[in-house]
Order: C-alpha cells, then structure tokens, then sequence
C-alpha cells in the first residue's frame, strides 16, 4: 500500500481513536461472522461453528493489537504518554523543576556564547569583510626568509591581477588577503 493511502488511515488512527477503534471491531467481527457462516455451512451446528471461528481467527484482543502496530501509530502515542508523565513527574516536584530549567537554561547559553565567539574569531575575522568565504591568503617571499609586501607592490598587485576582485592588506607581515571572485573583465 502507497504511502498516500496510509497517510489518511494513520491520521483518522491518530485523532480520532475511538472512531478507529469502532471500525476495527466491526471488522473483526464482520470476519469472525463470516468464518462462522463458512463453518455452519459446512455442517458445523452454530456453537462449534462460533468455537472454531474463534480458534481459527486467534485471539480477537490479540488480532486487535496487531492490527493497532500495522498503523504505525503507536511511537506517536508513546511519545505524548511520556510527554503528559514527564510533566506530571515535574509538576509533582517542583523544586526538581526549577533545577531543571536553570540547568537546561545555562547549558543552552553558554553553548550560544562560545559558538558566537568561535564564529567570530575562527570563522569570521574581519567584520567589514562581504563574503568572507571568498577570502584568500597570499603571501610573498623573498629566499627563505617572509618579507613584507611593499605598498607599491600591493597596488601593482590589484591592477594587475585578473583572478582577484579586490585586496586588503592585513598588519601581519607578508600576508595580503585577496577576496577570490571571477575574472574582472
């Protein structure tokens, strides 16, 4: 069965429970009636036709349950039971609850905090900067040794440079960022 034929099925089990429970006895029963028919007419009296009928059908509350898991509602119950139990569960000790919220609260806050910090000084270091995902580094050497990029070479640098949108210099020593972009034209 296609998932779009469940989907209203789980739902009408979902929200309207006592609906869903009806029909599911009407069925069961219409098939036991059924069975029990099928036996009289093979030459069964009504009480062993009715015997047999529920023998071979197996337990009708254990048919039922079965029938309950096929619609794959029952994680859905589960969940709001545990939900209204551990409300309960909190409302009954409330000095429990307050711990609770000031813990969950501080944990919450701090995991915030040190996630704005670490975005800004890891991921995002220099604010005025648009698309900072573009930013590359560049640096120049002279033999071995790092020497700093002069201000004229920067400027010949940024008119020259055709895989570069813009240039930044930073105060640290050999180090030019680029802002990466396509090809100016």
């Amino acid at each position: 069965m296609r998932w779009y034929y469940k989907l209203p099925l789980r739902l009408r089990s979902l929200f309207r429970e006592d609906k869903a429970e009806l029909d599911l006895s009407d069925e069961l029963q219409f098939h036991l009636q059924n069975q029990i028919d099928e036996f009289v007419a093979q030459g069964m009296n009504p009480q062993q036709a009715r015997r047999a009928a529920r023998q071979s059908l197996g337990g009708i509350e254990q048919v039922k349950e079965e029938c309950r898991d096929a619609r794959q509602v029952n994680f859905i119950e589960n969940f709001l039971r545990d939900v209204r139990y551990g409300l309960r569960m909190l409302r009954r000790s409330p000095g429990f609850t307050v711990l609770t919220i000031l813990c969950l609260t501080l944990g919450i806050g701090a995991n915030a905090a040190v996630f704005s910090w670490v975005e800004g000084i890891l991921f995002r270091p220099y604010p005025l900067v648009s698309h900072q995902e573009r930013l590359v580094a560049l640096s120049g050497t002279a033999g071995d040794d790092r020497d700093e990029t002069s201000w004229p070479d920067l400027l010949d640098l940024e008119r020259s440079c055709t895989l570069c949108e813009s240039l930044l210099s930073a105060k640290s020593p050999a180090r030019l960022w680029a802002l990466a972009s396509a090809p100016r034209s």
